[in-house]
């Protein structure tokens, strides 16, 4: 089943990020209510290898897809069979690496978890490509029922053999099986349906491609994971793994930031691409930027005035220091996300080599001011890492873009976005109850989107003639 339009995929989309990135958000309070502090620190250092391994395994086929299959032609349907080819093989060469480092690995970090759950979790790693790929390409096709579909199996599966396997008592370990069965079963499933739907050819064309636009994208993962989840390598020899489990849990909370703008970016980012090359794209990018400006800002104010409520009703009380940490975090995201809205110019052409280089330089960064901040500094030491390394990546890929992609990164616009969104957390007073507390959250996005609308005069003209025209 298909929808037409942007607004009604847009609203599918938003719903399935809510599950997707929401997963995490919704499985705090589960996991947290079993688990020791102690056991939640030795279960987020295990996830963190898991997700370095993931982040290799996505191959960046998904860039592919958006940059040379996104169209309807002949030629496209060509290059997603010789691309469903090159992943199979792809795919089956990182299963076999991955279980044969999967001892070595699991000895070198130190893991409290069992070497079956850790094998099990590197099997789905593996099979990253085949969730990833096969989801971006129902977005192309405008197929977001069937896309949130799959989400919502995912999510409520999890969620039931999480409860189970902790229920049980299996602990850390319980949950890696559980997270990781459901994502093998999905990755066959939607892998078949995408082959079934493309075809399979092998062509050395393909081949040379992914080595030349992928392998970078993939690099450049690897070293976005340098700002992401690696910090928890050098964290673990200088803390206790209980106050890693209140940094871990921040940070998580703090993800929910990135769920307000990424309904926004799947629907977005895999059509801005081929929009630049349009008579009149580079405006329509710079309008559609800053409405994802506004989006993020206003909701990540939102999650740092809601979160408190959330920590303090649903979270068992050995966790509430983690609100220390909770608003450098949420900025830390919203860097994240802003970069992903000031990289399109980055990705035009027919290499990423530029994306790999701002991101490894940044990870230069983030592990330099790792190994000197957190021995001294600790958590703060690796939150200041983090901030500075994407701070550099968002000004060098504003820099990269200004000619082909412009963002009004500093202007008077962003300024009225930014304060809208900000005055609610500003007069809101010290220890306000819950009604107002709620009410600022509720008012961040929508005076940011104010702020959009007062920059953007003629969107609100736009609209009206459309309504009329229906």
């Amino acid at each position: 089943m298909r929808l037409s339009g942007p607004l009604a995929s847009f609203a599918v989309y938003g719903v399935a990020i809510v599950l997707m990135k929401g997963f995490s958000l919704i499985s705090i309070p589960l996991v947290a209510s079993r688990l020791q502090p102690s056991q939640f620190g030795e279960l987020d250092l295990a996830v963190s290898v898991v997700e370095f391994a993931a982040l290799f395994c996505a191959l960046g086929l998904t860039e592919i897809v958006y940059r040379f299959c996104a169209g309807q032609g002949v030629d496209d349907r060509s290059n997603l069979a010789a691309l469903a080819g090159v992943a199979a093989i792809a795919v089956a060469v990182l299963v076999f690496l991955l279980q044969l480092l999967a001892g070595p690995l699991h000895e070198f970090a130190g893991l409290g978890v069992s070497q079956g759950a850790f094998r099990l979790s590197l099997l789905a790693a593996s099979l990253t490509a085949l969730v990833e790929t096969p989801l971006a390409w129902l977005r192309l096709r405008d197929r977001p029922l069937v896309f949130l579909g799959f989400i919502v199996a995912r999510s409520a599966t999890q969620i039931a053999l999480m409860w189970i396997a902790l229920g049980a008592g299996h602990g850390p370990s319980g949950v890696l099986v559980a997270n990781a069965s459901v994502d093998i079963v999905l990755a066959v499933t939607l892998g078949a349906m995408f082959v079934r739907d493309s075809r399979m050819r092998l062509d050395v064309a393909m081949a040379r491609r992914l080595a030349v636009y992928g392998l970078p994208i993939v690099l450049s993962g690897l070293s976005m994971f340098a700002l992401g989840a690696a910090d928890r390598w050098f964290i673990a020899g200088h803390v206790s793994r209980a106050d890693m489990a209140q940094y871990a849990i921040a940070a998580k909370l703090a993800l929910a930031t990135a769920l307000v703008v990424q309904p926004f970016g799947l629907w977005w980012y895999p059509r801005r691409l081929a929009l630049l090359a349009q008579p009149g794209g580079i405006e329509a990018n710079r309008t559609a930027w800053l409405a994802g400006f506004a989006i993020l800002s206003g909701g990540a104010v939102a999650v740092h005035l809601a979160m408190p409520l959330f920590v303090e009703l649903a979270l068992p009380p050995a966790y509430a220091t983690a609100l220390a940490w909770l608003p450098w975090l949420i900025f830390a995201i919203a860097l994240n996300e802003l970069v992903s809205l000031s990289n399109a110019g980055a990705y035009l052409g027919g290499s990423t080599f530029r994306v790999l280089g701002v991101n490894g330089i940044a990870a230069a960064i983030a592990i330099g001011l790792y190994a000197l901040l957190i021995p001294a500094h600790g958590l703060a030491g690796a939150i200041a890492a983090t901030l500075a390394a994407h701070l550099f990546r968002l000004f060098a890929f504003a820099w990269i873009s200004r000619h082909v992609a412009p963002t009004p990164l500093v202007t008077a616009s962003t300024v009225l976005i930014l304060a809208g969104a900000l005055t609610p957390a500003l007069v809101l007073p010290a220890n306000a109850g819950l009604p107002l507390v709620l009410a600022a959250a509720v008012d961040a996005p929508l005076l940011a989107a104010a702020g959009f609308l007062a920059a953007r005069p003629h969107l609100i003209a736009t609209v009206r003639g459309h309504a009329v025209a229906a």
